[in-house]
């Protein structure tokens, strides 16, 4: 019987060999895995974004890879501020919007640089006493720590230039993972890596000087790049609108502008992708582009052609969504229509409101777009408007504001400062004055009885 003693021992060798490889395969996988997420990280140093989209790309490089929440929390003036969070699928509903609402639970030797400061904080089975220990009452925010089900967590300082600056913290619940002291050394290490991304990107510097430069300077190109009031044009009325989004008025892409051309004047509205600086950038060229070209052509259509081509050579994902509305010194003629990628010029006839023209290929996306003319009438009593999507796209209790919506309100309108004035007293009402993107409208109708119109135009 010896020969299966052998055979059972060499059976038994063989399983344990290929457990030791499949074992030394997957750390060695594991490894490798971290190692990408490391680099990760420090590419995003090398990124011109934002210090809040680099708080964003953090979070998207750890969640669910490595947590099934994180927390980044900075501190200013000795007190932590949470500046971003970010859950994977499969939690409760609003575990995210709760963990930004709550004032972040620190350990006072971080948050005061004392002595330890650089310990991680490591729970590596959540226990109900620990819940009590992050916990800011025995009430509502025990409750909310309890609803997370959290089966391990831990919280690392990011150290900068000798001082702890923040805290980034990492939980696993849903997931049904634990956090083993192998993974609390990585995370040391992610710690540093992120610090140093973070100081790279200028947070450690000053985070509210830095921001707050962004921010005049956006404003400053905000203003520099809106037009004066609209002017005065024998046998048109105009009217028109600007409301930038947020508190903050932080640039954005919308513009409208007016100018003159041979035998008339050009009206153009558009909207550029992005926000702060880079759109103001893009909105100067569109601007700029086209007044350049209209008076040199008097032709929408290769105006738009001209600013097409002036995107695409810039090399990026830079898009521009224009309608531009040639008006003649004799009302009597038509208006002549060139839109891009906007929202097309509505005609409001009394109660009656209906699409004046079509839309063509959004600027700087295609090198052989094409952009047709289209010719409407202005009869007295009718007037063209024209918004940007920011409106149709508002957010209330009701859903969005919605074209339908736009086309209602328009109804029965009677001049273009009375359409104007109606559209934005709609806005406020459904938003509860509150935008999440710029809103530009614009609103031309033939004066009555061909007199010098008046204009009427919206402040900044």
């Amino acid at each position: 019987m010896a020969w299966i003693d052998i055979s059972v021992m060499a059976i038994a060798l063989a399983i344990l060999c290929a457990w030791l490889v499949v074992a030394l395969l997957l750390r060695a996988r594991r490894s490798q895995r971290r190692f990408e997420i490391l680099g990760s990280v420090a590419a995003i140093s090398k990124s011109s974004d934002s210090l809040a989209d680099t708080f964003e790309k953090i979070c998207d490089i750890l969640v669910p890879e490595i947590a099934d929440f994180c927390m980044i929390d900075v501190f200013e003036d000795g007190e932590p501020k949470r500046v971003a969070v970010r859950a994977a699928p499969g939690g409760r509903p609003a575990v995210e919007q709760g963990l930004k609402e709550r004032k972040p639970s620190l350990p006072e030797r971080m948050l005061r640089g004392e002595g330890g400061s650089l310990e991680p904080r490591f729970y590596g089975r959540m226990a109900e006493s620990d819940l009590r220990e992050l916990a800011h009452d025995d009430g509502a925010d025990l409750d909310f720590l309890r609803s997370l089900g959290m089966r391990s967590a831990l919280t690392l300082a990011l150290q900068a230039r000798g001082q702890v600056k923040g805290t980034l913290t990492l939980a696993v619940a849903w997931s049904g993972r634990r956090y083993s002291r192998d993974d609390l050394r990585f995370a040391w290490i992610l710690s540093g890596r992120v610090a140093l991304t973070l100081d790279n990107s200028g947070l450690f510097a000053d985070l509210e000087r830095a921001e707050a430069a962004r921010a005049e300077i956006a404003e400053t190109l905000q203003r520099g790049l809106m037009p004066p009031p609209l002017p005065h044009i024998p046998g048109w009325s105009l009217a028109a609108m600007y409301r930038p989004a947020g508190a903050e008025n932080e640039v954005g892409g919308d513009f409208y502008d007016a100018f003159p051309v041979a035998d008339g004047w050009m009206l153009v509205i558009g909207d550029v992708t992005g926000r702060g600086a880079r759109a103001a950038s893009i909105t100067a060229l569109a601007r700029y582009t086209l007044r350049t070209a209209a008076a040199l052509t008097n032709d929408p259509q290769i105006a738009l052609a001209t600013l097409n081509r002036a995107l695409l050579a810039r090399h990026d994902t830079s898009l521009c969504s224009i309608a531009a509305l040639t008006l003649s010194d004799d009302p009597r003629q038509p208006v002549r229509m060139a839109v891009a990628g906007h929202l097309p010029p509505l005609l409001v006839d009394g109660e009656e409101v209906h699409e004046a023209t079509g839309s063509d290929q959004v600027l700087g996306a295609f090198a052989d777009g094409e952009w047709r003319i289209a010719e409407s009438r202005v009869e007295p009593g009718q007037q063209l408007v024209v918004t940007t999507d920011g409106i149709v796209e508002a957010e209330g209790e009701g859903g969005r504001f919605g074209e339908q919506r736009l086309r209602s309100e328009l109804a029965g309108a009677g001049n273009p400062a009375g359409a104007v004035q109606r559209l934005e007293g709609a806005l406020r009402a459904f938003t509860a004055d509150t935008l999440d993107d710029d809103v530009a409208i614009l609103a031309v109708a033939r004066s009555a009885g061909g007199a010098v119109p008046t204009a009427l135009a919206g402040g900044v």
